[in-house]
């Protein structure tokens, strides 16, 4: 809550700024996935059996590397995407904006396919694998895998044109640049689950194991919501966003100065230390 108008300026003109800096990232990747892959594919598709690209394998060797460091690049901006994404909701609930666009931005809550425990009592880990979330990142990260596998064809087919080497090495090429990426995806999921974990066990360090009891209500609806596979909310992360949200802002600020002297230590924001902790999102 803002303590008076000037800061309440200070935070509204830190708002705009955020917001600016999120349109700027946005319109890099809409560039960066409209360019790379019509250039990938102009490139391969109009160039004669004779040229340079399929005959010469530093050609496409190189923008193949060039590909892997436009994604590195890309996934850098998706750490200052999120983090403005959540400085923008901060702001929006410190300068009181009901139903803020960043502070009630929906997750992503549609699944194609299988969710586990929605037709059924009993679960079935091996069919929660054919289902598609409809989401931002592994649509993008497909892309330039997709990208990429095309480069390494070229480059195989490149080195093993007139020697009689297996053909097949050529649909190898692309087929481990997908293994890689989605290798890659599931290193990214673990190292995040593993951050989180340990960034909560040291705010449970620096705040000691409060006690949060909640009432027959609150009980009541933390059963409701982890009842509903379809939710995708654990009881856990029930249980701390309903307490949290309970009391609402108040004057106790314990877990805000933890989170600052915890983000200073580790060198991760404090408003994401603080979101960790809390469940706030």
């Amino acid at each position: 809550m803002m303590e008076s108008d000037h800061a309440k300026e200070i935070a509204l003109a830190e708002y705009k700024e955020v917001v600016a800096q999120f349109r700027t990232l946005t319109d890099i990747r809409f560039k960066l996935l409209t360019y790379l892959p019509l250039g990938t594919v102009a490139a391969a598709a109009f160039v004669s059996p004779t040229s340079n690209l399929v005959k010469q394998p530093a050609i496409p060797a190189f923008a193949f590397l060039v590909t892997l460091c436009i994604a590195t690049y890309d996934k850098r901006n998706d750490q200052h995407y999120d983090e403005l994404v959540s400085r923008a909701a901060e702001l929006e609930r410190e300068l009181q904006i009901e139903h803020g666009t960043f502070s009630n931005r929906p997750r992503p809550w549609l699944t194609y396919g299988f969710v586990p425990g929605e037709h059924s009592n009993r679960p079935k880990p091996w069919f929660k694998h054919l289902s598609v979330q409809v989401e931002h990142r592994w649509p993008i990260g497909l892309i330039y895998a997709a990208s990429a596998s095309l480069w390494a064809y070229l480059f195989t087919a490149a080195v093993v044109d007139g020697h009689p080497w297996p053909i097949w090495l050529k649909f190898a090429a692309p087929a481990v640049v997908v293994v890689c990426w989605l290798a890659l995806r599931f290193m990214e999921d673990a190292h995040s689950k593993k951050q989180r974990a340990i960034v909560q066990c040291l705010m449970k360090q620096l705040l000691g194991d409060l006690q949060r009891n909640l009432d027959d209500s609150q009980c009541e609806l933390v059963e409701a919501i982890a009842a509903q596979p379809i939710l995708g909310i654990e009881k856990a992360d029930a249980e701390r966003r309903v307490f949290y949200h309970w009391k609402g802002y108040e004057q106790n600020r314990d877990s805000r100065t933890a989170s600052a002297l915890l983000s200073a230590v580790i060198d991760l924001p404090a408003r994401w230390v603080e979101d960790m902790w809390s469940g706030r999102r």
